[in-house]
């Protein structure tokens, strides 16, 4: 499918109608339902996004459902070290968050499964799996933000210029004041990784990562963390998504934020563990996270473009199809040489 139709879908927003928002029609006597047969039946998430977003989504599903739900909130990387511990004995019964590279590799290990929502189509087919084994909830981009106080006070009377490029982190008047999440940890840090790997080549971009490794103060667990200690001052430059960086700078702590040529990108995405202790609720929940009621607490919360075309996008942000995205990035392949990837980084 041709880059600028997966955009222009994409744009304008998330998921399908809600249960129970659709007249009387019969998917929203279905949902009552549902409601009735999921009372006093418990969902468990392992949830890699904002914890916000997921106790939206919580709410919004036990108040549609009458199931409860508890999660517990882990960085991609820990989830995935978590989930492939636990491979024979799952404690879960979804995984919410996390980017798509990471919900390939789960499905190649065999610790989440295909599930086929009615809701599925919802979902552009380039943001969901081929076969059913995870659904994009919304997308991300990594982009280069920088503290718009700082820089203006302590680097802009110098007459350095702000970082918009990534041969700009490179400079040395920039070297310990950039903050990035670890990619063995983060979803965001290793989407960095890979993609820079993926546009570079091996040779070219491990040179770069090189150097680059060498200007970075901190690697944090979280993809989020960068954001909030730029936006609060203790380190100028952040490389995560953008998304983050916007809900910093809509709490005032401003991020001048550029999304840098050939920038990595991910789809944020919902999969269905290998465990049948409460897989008509995971079922359940999976479904209700592709409609539209869903959709709108995500992009609300996140401040992200959402997958699926019936949600508008949040106020403020450019078109897909406009920003200079590597637009050949490939999860699975990302996913599938994590390891050796992260391994060789910081054997650097």
């Amino acid at each position: 499918m041709k880059w600028k139709t997966l955009c222009a879908t994409a744009l304008a927003g998330v998921m399908l109608l809600a249960a129970g928002c659709g007249g009387g029609d019969k998917k929203a006597a279905d949902s009552k339902a549902a409601a009735q047969n999921l009372k006093g039946k418990k969902l468990v998430m392992y949830v890699s996004f904002h914890e916000d977003t997921a106790k939206a989504l919580a709410e919004g599903f036990k108040k549609a459902t009458g199931a409860e739900v508890a999660f517990i909130r882990l960085p991609t990387g820990e989830a995935v070290a978590r989930m492939t511990a636990e491979k024979d004995s799952p404690k879960a019964d979804v995984w919410l968050g996390g980017t798509s590279d990471a919900h390939a590799l789960m499905k190649a290990k065999g610790i989440t499964e295909a599930y086929e929502s009615k809701n599925a189509k919802a979902i552009p087919e380039a943001y969901r799996d081929k076969g059913n084994g995870w659904y994009g909830l919304y997308l991300e981009t990594l982009s280069i933000g920088y503290n718009e106080a700082r820089f203006k006070k302590e680097f802009e009377p110098k007459g350095i210029k702000p970082p918009t490029t990534l041969e700009d982190l490179l400079k040395p008047e920039f070297k310990g004041e950039i903050i990035t999440p670890d990619p063995r940890k983060s979803g965001t840090g290793f989407t960095f990784l890979s993609s820079v790997l993926q546009q570079m080549g091996e040779q070219k971009g491990y040179e770069f990562l090189k150097k680059f490794k060498g200007q970075v103060a901190q690697f944090t667990p979280s993809g989020f963390t960068p954001a909030q200690k730029a936006g609060a001052g203790e380190y100028l430059i952040t490389v995560n998504f953008l998304s983050d960086q916007n809900l910093i700078s809509l709490k005032g702590q401003k991020l001048v934020s550029t999304v840098y040529p050939n920038a990595g990108w991910s789809v944020v995405a919902i999969s269905k563990m290998k465990n049948k202790a409460n897989e008509d609720v995971a079922k359940a929940f999976i479904d209700y996270c592709l409609t539209k009621e869903a959709g709108e607490m995500i992009s609300k919360t996140t401040h992200a473009i959402a997958c699926h075309p019936d949600v508008a996008p949040p106020a403020g942000n450019k078109p897909m199809k406009e920003l200079p995205l590597f637009k050949a990035y490939d999860f699975e392949k990302a996913g599938a040489a994590k390891q050796q990837m992260t391994d060789k980084f910081f054997g650097l």
